[in-house]
């Protein structure tokens, strides 16, 4: 380790010296490639299913069950960690991942796979991706020395807004480049690299806690999560926020399954050939997210979060429709980048909002427990938007997403109080 970080005199510590520190650049590694992996993943399945079986409906239910299991038990995932400790439950996480991942891969080389096949595998990566997203966090002050652990973190923050851009590019670039097999089987060699990546960990430090008494973790997280959930149901802005953001999720899920479906019928028969398009689109989305989270956080202020969601949401819809479904890959890009935008807007209202009317001493709690019934209505929206665009049109899916979303609006001006 350098002499600068063991030395309690030197405050400042430079980016160069954090990447230069012991188990640093291992966790980083390791935290890019997993998230890399999946962040391609939810689109690699997508276009990969609407390939391997000619069907959107398909590939709808893969989004759902790729993402509701893993909202579902996230909440233990907590004491997992606590149980087992974070590094033995990322690792479990990674090998797992690349396990099914790449035994979709093989199943379908076998010619073997069928859509009941690809939703079991499916599931149980779910099962398990939680402790990865909750693990990775967990490390860090076990691993990073106290003076690298800001740095640390801001490097560890920074991979997000890099990977919501990147990852869907790459998706779609590999899949159209090399076909959907080999671009299932490079996103499970991340998961695996990310795997290795934790052994190379050295030393570190466990949190000290008390004893536990047999049980006690499992009944303190139980005990929590329903006094997260009873305190939600009571708190008016939670509930209205949980209601508008849910059908926000949902139409945002439609999206995921619209827009390939949309792009394989506007530009090219050829779905393999789409997923670069695919790709560059949600790129764009990414990227104009967030620059409008980052507008978005100059101009939202104690009192006008509600003013800004509502604005930014009935926006978002008519991002959506008219301007998606005018029947052009122009159209549509122009469209997802004016969504990008609302939808950072309507994120920074939503999080300052759910920080500024909740109790602190609840606040850890809530966080849980609101993020996973906010985001429920995302796999709802992956298996509705497969089903409706593969019975309808491309044009009549974006206008039902485009209702949902102000749909969304109106929960968020009727349900969420003006003032706590």
């Amino acid at each position: 380790m350098p002499q600068d970080l063991q030395d309690s005199e030197t405050p400042v510590v430079t980016y160069r010296q954090v990447l230069t520190s012991r188990n640093v650049p291992q966790l980083l590694l390791a935290a890019s490639l997993s998230r890399l992996a999946h962040g391609m993943l939810l689109f690699v399945i997508v276009l990969y299913a609407i390939a391997e079986f000619d069907s959107a409906s398909v590939a709808g239910m893969s989004g759902f069950f790729l993402t509701l299991p893993g909202f579902l038990v996230s909440p233990i995932a907590g004491a997992v960690l606590d149980r087992f400790g974070a590094l033995r439950a990322v690792a479990l996480d990674t090998a797992a991942s690349a396990v099914f991942i790449g035994g979709i891969a093989v199943f379908s080389l076998a010619e073997k796979l069928t859509p009941v096949v690809l939703y079991v595998l499916l599931t149980l990566f779910s099962l398990t991706s939680p402790l990865t997203d909750g693990g990775i966090r967990t490390l860090f002050p076990q691993f990073v020395p106290d003076a690298a652990y800001d740095r640390a973190n801001a490097l560890d923050l920074s991979t997000y807004s890099v990977i919501e851009v990147g990852g869907p590019l790459v998706a779609g670039t590999l899949f159209a480049g090399v076909g959907a097999n080999p671009t299932l089987l490079t996103v499970a060699a991340m998961y695996a690299l990310a795997g290795l990546s934790l052994a190379l960990l050295r030393g570190g430090s466990v949190p000290a806690r008390g004893p536990a008494q047999p049980g006690e973790q499992r009944q303190h997280l139980l005990r929590s999560a329903w006094e997260g959930i009873r305190y939600l149901l009571r708190n008016a802005t939670l509930r209205g926020l949980a209601a508008s953001y849910s059908l926000f999720q949902v139409s945002y899920g439609m999206l995921v399954l619209i827009v390939p479906v949309a792009i394989a019928k506007w530009v090219t028969d050829d779905g393999s050939s789409s997923g670069r398009y695919v790709g560059l689109m949600w790129a764009i989305a990414g990227l104009c997210g967030g620059l409008g989270a980052l507008v978005a956080g100059k101009l939202v202020r104690s009192g006008v979060e509600r003013r800004y969601m509502v604005g930014a949401t009935v926006l978002a819809a008519v991002a959506i429709f008219p301007v998606s479904a005018l029947g052009s890959v122009v159209a549509l890009g122009a469209g997802l980048a004016a969504f990008g935008l609302m939808e950072g807007t309507v994120n920074v209202s939503l999080l300052s909002l759910r920080q500024r009317r909740t109790d602190p001493g609840w606040l850890g709690r809530i966080m849980t427990v609101s993020i996973s019934v906010n985001l429920i209505g995302f796999p709802i929206g992956t298996a509705a938007g497969g089903f409706l665009v593969g019975a309808t049109t491309p044009e009549r899916a974006l206008a039902t997403a485009a209702a949902l979303t102000l749909a969304s609006a109106v929960c968020a001006r009727l349900l969420v109080p003006r003032e706590a």
